[in-house]
């Protein structure tokens, strides 16, 4: 079949997230609602029409937990089919100094707290999951493999 630009074809769609890391600690929430649920994940979201990636990062941490990211430091893209969705995910690292992030949006989230990087909650949430990988061993581009996870 050939598509046209007319056809309504599903296409994949952009999520940024922000991890934030605070001495050798994560902050995860567990997400409830969305696709994804019941694994443990950082602040993220869709990317909004004109928005820069850094701004879409800073207003999801700032909508979902609550805190104001100063610096920001790119992670990875990940090409993520999982979910029974398709995502092309970016992550940064964001600096919230000492704000404590709270569930802002409790119907997001069931759960949250900080995690050692050596002993994290499971399941993690795949773009979460690649961002982490990505601090530990400085991999920054994670290709998926096309199969569907969860």
């Amino acid at each position: 079949m050939v598509y046209s630009a007319t056809m309504n074809v599903p296409r994949p769609q952009v999520g940024v997230g922000v991890v934030l890391l605070r001495n050798g600690e994560v902050f995860l929430a567990k997400r409830q609602g969305a696709h994804g649920e019941d694994t443990w994940a950082s602040a993220g979201g869709h990317l909004e029409m004109g928005e820069s990636l850094e701004g879409c990062a800073r207003r999801e941490a700032m909508e979902e937990l609550g805190v104001a990211v100063g610096d920001l430091r790119f992670l990875c893209v990940s090409n993520i089919v999982a979910y029974g969705k398709h995502y092309v995910d970016i992550e940064f690292l964001g600096d919230i100094g000492d704000q404590e992030p709270r569930l802002a949006e409790p119907e997001a989230f069931s759960e949250s707290g900080w995690f050692a990087l050596e002993d994290l909650p499971q399941p993690l949430f795949q773009a979460v999951e690649y961002a982490l990988d990505s601090l530990r061993n400085g991999g920054y581009y994670y290709p998926g493999n096309g199969s569907q996870h969860g």
